[in-house]
């Protein structure tokens, strides 16, 4: 990917393909890009939220903790998604940090400059009100599934959240291709690590699964359809 064919690249992402070509160079003046490196933060819980990225390559974390260190929060960013939606349009700072979890590429414009165009461009504000409603309704599935009893239930709940959420489709499988640890992924179930050990475990013995260094194929995606509540 070329970074410096910034009005091509904005192209690939859903809330400007749509833009003409005037408007495109517009918005280019006022885009940035940087490159982090895998454990470096974009920015920190209570910092101003002067930025809105644009992710180009890579995976980022988005994590919030209380005072004693718990997980209060946590989701990921892939390519061609914008982040942060929380707080659009009303917070002054970000309210979860923000980590690489690989080297990343991004772009990002000053937030005064994205949402005073979002406001001109009805079009564009109903994109992202409808990426609102995608985000909401995956965020009330995740918190139908922690109240689950069964752990390996929740699990498999998780592993069919992060599908929707990360995977890519590629022939009949779907690949998610941000590298998740048992741990990451224990935190999102609330489970212990050695219950993802052992779903993911009977998952690959089943040939539902594969995990291939940092990715997990899904072979059957139909096995996660079928028990989506």
């Amino acid at each position: 990917m070329d970074k410096r064919n910034v009005m091509e690249n904005l192209k690939q992402f859903n809330l400007f393909a749509d833009l003409s070509e005037k408007k495109l160079k517009t918005l280019r003046e006022f885009v940035y890009w940087r490159t982090y490196k895998k454990g470096q933060f974009l920015f920190l819980e209570g910092d101003l939220r002067e930025r809105i990225y644009l992710m180009l390559e890579g995976f980022v974390k988005l994590e919030r903790v209380n005072q004693s260190g718990n997980l209060l929060y946590e989701d990921y960013v892939k390519q061609y998604s914008i982040f942060p939606y929380g707080g659009m349009f009303t917070d002054q700072r970000y309210n979860y940090s923000a980590e690489a979890l690989t080297d990343v590429d991004v772009y990002y414009i000053p937030t005064a400059i994205f949402e005073d165009m979002l406001k001109a461009n009805p079009k564009q504000l109903l994109s992202v009100v409808q990426q609102f409603s995608l985000i909401l309704k995956l965020h009330e599935h995740r918190i139908q599934y922690i109240t689950i009893p069964n752990a390996q239930d929740r699990v498999i709940q998780s592993l069919n959240y992060l599908r929707q959420d990360l995977g890519e489709q590629n022939g009949e499988e779907i690949v998610i291709s941000c590298p998740l640890t048992t741990i990451g992924i224990s935190k999102i179930s609330g489970t212990s690590r050695e219950t993802v050990s052992g779903v993911l475990n009977q998952l690959k013995k089943d040939h539902i699964i594969t995990v291939s260094g940092k990715k997990i194929i899904i072979h059957d995606p139909t096995y996660f359809e079928e028990i989506s509540i």
